[in-house]
This record gives C-alpha cells, sequence and structure tokens, in this order.
C-alpha cells in the first residue's frame, strides 16, 4: 500500500495537472471564438462570389471561359490537399482527416496522386505512407492570414497551369458550430462546378476587357475558398480540443477523488494504529501500577 507522502504527491500532481488541462481549454475557448467569428464574416462572402462563378459559367458565350482555371481536360494528376493540425490534444480531429484520406485513396485507386499535407501530423502520415509530396506546410494553422493563404494558393494554380496535376481536392474539417464539425472532400480545380447550371447564353460588356476582369475574379474566388477552408479547419481543431480538454478534466477529477478516498483510508489506518499502540501502552502501564500496588 503506497504511503502518506506518496499519495499526496500524487494529489498535488493531479491537481497540478487539473491546472494546466484548464488553461488549455480558456485557450481553445478563446480561439475558437476568434477563428469563428472569421469564417462565419467570411462565409457569405465565399458564397456570393461561388454563385457569381456559378451565373458566369451558365450564362457567358463559350469564348469567355477559355481561362486555363477553367479548362476541363484528361485527368493524369491528382493533386490532394490534406489539413490537419500541427499539434496534438485535439481528440480525434486528425485521426478522422486522415482516416478520410486513406478512404478517398482506395475509392480513387487509379488515379495517380500528389499530395499537399497541410499540419505537421499530414506531412508524417504521407512520409509514413510513401505518398508523393510535391509541398508541405506546417504551422500555417496557428494564425492563418489571407497573405499566407495567397502564396500557398499560387504555388497550388502554378502546378495545375503547369500540368504537374490536372484537378485538386482538399479534405478538411467543415465547421458548422462550436459542437458540430463534418469532414468535407471538395474539388477545387479546375474552378468549373461539376454539376453545372442550365446554359442560358447572354451578351456581356466588359470594360476594360473579359481577360482583366475574368483571370482576377477566378483568382479571388480560388484565394477566398481556401482562406475560408483554413479558417473552418482551424476552427474546428480548436473545438475539438476543447472536448478533448473537458473530457481529460473530468478524468483527473474522477482520478483525484480516488486518490483522496485512499488516502483517507490511509490517513485513518495509521490514526486507528496509532490510538491503538497509544491505547495498549496505556492498559500495559496500569497493569504495572496494578501489579506494583498487589506487592
Amino acid at each position: 500500500m503506497p504511503t502518506l507522502q506518496e499519495l499526496r504527491r500524487k494529489v498535488n500532481s493531479i491537481n497540478n495537472i487539473c491546472h494546466i488541462i484548464r488553461s488549455m481549454e480558456t485557450l481553445s475557448i478563446v480561439k475558437i471564438r476568434a477563428f469563428q467569428d472569421k469564417a462565419l464574416r467570411l462565409k457569405p462572402y465565399t458564397q456570393e462570389l461561388q454563385r457569381m462563378l456559378d451565373i458566369l459559367i451558365s450564362r457567358l458565350p463559350q469564348e469567355y471561359l477559355n481561362h486555363p482555371l477553367l479548362e476541363d481536360r484528361d485527368i493524369y494528376n491528382t493533386g490532394v490537399v490534406m489539413i490537419t493540425s500541427d499539434w496534438g490534444f485535439c481528440g480525434s480531429y486528425n485521426i478522422q482527416i486522415l482516416n478520410a484520406v486513406e478512404k478517398f485513396i482506395k475509392d480513387n485507386y487509379k488515379k495517380r496522386m500528389n499530395f499537399y499535407p497541410i499540419g505537421t501530423y499530414a506531412l508524417k502520415f504521407a512520409r509514413s505512407k510513401n505518398l508523393k509530396i510535391i509541398n508541405s506546410f506546417t504551422h500555417l494553422m496557428d494564425s492563418p492570414n489571407f497573405i499566407q493563404i495567397r502564396r500557398l494558393v499560387r504555388g497550388l494554380v502554378r502546378d495545375f497551369l503547369d500540368k504537374k496535376i490536372d484537378e485538386l481536392y482538399v479534405i478538411s474539417f467543415d465547421f458548422i458550430n462550436i459542437l458540430k464539425q463534418e469532414i468535407n472532400i471538395r474539388r477545387l480545380l479546375p474552378l468549373k462546378p461539376v454539376n453545372i447550371p442550365e446554359r442560358k447564353e447572354e451578351t456581356f460588356l466588359f470594360l476594360p476587357s473579359s481577360q482583366r476582369i475574368i483571370g482576377p475574379l477566378l483568382e479571388n474566388i480560388l484565394e477566398t475558398t481556401m482562406f475560408q477552408i483554413i479558417l473552418d479547419a482551424s476552427a474546428s481543431e480548436q473545438a475539438f480540443r476543447r472536448i478533448a480538454m473537458r473530457r481529460a478534466y473530468e478524468n483527473a477529477e474522477k482520478i483525484k477523488e480516488k486518490l483522496i478516498f485512499q488516502l483517507n483510508q490511509v490517513r485513518q489506518t495509521k490514526i486507528t494504529r496509532e490510538l491503538h499502540e497509544i491505547t495498549s501502552g496505556i492498559e500495559t502501564l496500569r497493569e504495572k501500577e496494578v501489579t506494583k500496588v498487589g506487592r
């Protein structure tokens, strides 16, 4: 049986762990609110850009739709962006993403795939599975900003235009709310929607020119969409971490209660033993006194 000193040391260790876990949970809540605010404010803008793209593709004459980012071509190389966290302590967040990646690879085993892991866990997974890595990005999720995402997207676009990849998929978490996050697999390139609305060609007048309007618009749509994806993934990561820290705190409290109960038992046993020794000593002294008086 452990001694009182050992049990007190364990209780103190659990108390320190509880303080650390509580701090991590609080930090996650603060980060969730920051990422959630950015993601939810950006979402209407992203949706409106996507609506504009659908309208353009369904109404513009075909001669205006010859931009390389809209080009449908034979698929020889598929690019896959998988987004995980850089740090642990976030429950099943990384496991779910990596399971989705494995399923995607299995379902598309005939395709030749190139990977763009975002996050330390995605990079480790790609290396462990000997996947072909074109480029990787770490520590992007801690504090994502639009300038970083623009650099990332320009690299992806360059690979698409150089025909290193013929299509691009992104596997990540969508942030619905603080209690609900869903894995989403979406095709990012080419930008032409898979299900094109019914075409109704109309006449448009572009000033100064269609090239100077459509090109920057497509790049803006791509960059904004990727920024939305990264913000959703970051908010989802913090939501998973908050839940994981809450469960860890509850488990630590249960262990602490058991240790305190065990400590009280040991202390009570020690007190009982000491009282018994004192009582036995008193009885022995009384017996000696009675013997002396009898003589």
